[in-house]
């Protein structure tokens, strides 16, 4: 059983939650809808918490709000089940490797299909990410229900089941991760219980078929960009190595860009239909 601690609690005025009735189960997430006015059909973005964290922490500390505003995106925060009085994430197909027997598969793809049917929604671009246990989630979606999601990305995270036989995508996504070099609590290099960073971007490589070799930039003395592209039906990976990054939602200067600005411009470039024009 894996335990991601959320890593850095935030003192935050709470945002009101919607409700969201699945199978039986009241869930919660927080949505914001871009101010601008539009008759296009809107990308739609999931920002997932990490372990121990809620909803209002993962708006506040990785606030796309404005980008959502900007960009005419409908973004959502949704709220992970408590566990003994920590949030969580369950991203095992069931088993004893969860943290309870909460249905967050289920609760997921059926708020996406509940935003795209009262929302004017392009199902074809739906992101989902998140943080530590967030990104986790994210990893296993991408796994397990990748016809639903076009790209997906995973900050100070990685994934436990890429060489475990049961990670079965059904086409090829996009992905996109940022991890520090000195996270003690998912190591960059991987152990027992995570697969390291090179591991992980090695494993998507293979499944988007991508056979071009990788662009390296160092966007700043500490920060090196890994980036594969020209992958099966459009698909691309982006990795950030922050040297001397720790367990957090980076909020280091990218040279001249943040990371959640970087996260839209990957994620957007990317539908189920391919590389969007």
């Amino acid at each position: 059983m894996l335990f991601v601690s959320f890593g850095l609690f935030l003192a935050c005025g709470p945002n009101n939650l919607t409700t969201f009735d699945h199978n039986g189960e009241n869930r919660e997430y927080l949505l914001h809808s871009p101010t601008s006015e539009s008759s296009d059909a809107r990308p739609l973005l999931l920002n997932l918490h990490g372990y121990g964290g809620t909803a209002n922490d993962q708006m506040e500390w990785a606030d796309m709000r404005s980008l959502a505003d900007a960009n005419n995106f409908l973004l959502v925060y949704p709220q992970g089940t408590s566990m003994s009085g920590s949030t969580h994430w369950n991203s095992s197909l069931p088993s004893s490797d969860n943290k309870s027997t909460a249905d967050d598969f289920g609760f997921l793809n059926a708020l996406v299909d509940h935003l795209i049917a009262n929302n004017n929604v392009d199902a074809n671009r739906v992101y989902v990410g998140g943080y530590s246990n967030g990104g986790f989630m994210s990893y296993s979606l991408a796994c397990y229900h990748s016809d639903k999601y076009a790209a997906i990305f995973a900050v100070s995270s990685t994934m436990t089941n890429a060489f475990e036989g049961d990670c079965a995508p059904t086409r090829p996504i996009s992905v996109f991760s940022a991890n520090g070099t000195d996270d003690g609590t998912v190591p960059y290099a991987g152990g027992t219980d995570y697969n390291g960073q090179a591991d992980v971007v090695e494993y998507w490589k293979n499944h988007n078929n991508i056979t071009t070799d990788a662009e390296v930039t160092d966007v700043t003395s500490a920060i090196q960009l890994t980036r594969y592209s020209g992958g099966d039906n459009g698909t691309a990976i982006d990795h950030y190595r922050l040297e001397g990054g720790t367990h957090v939602w980076h909020s280091d200067d990218f040279g001249g860009s943040d990371l959640n600005t970087l996260v839209w411009e990957f994620v957007s470039a990317h539908s189920l239909s391919g590389a969007v024009e």
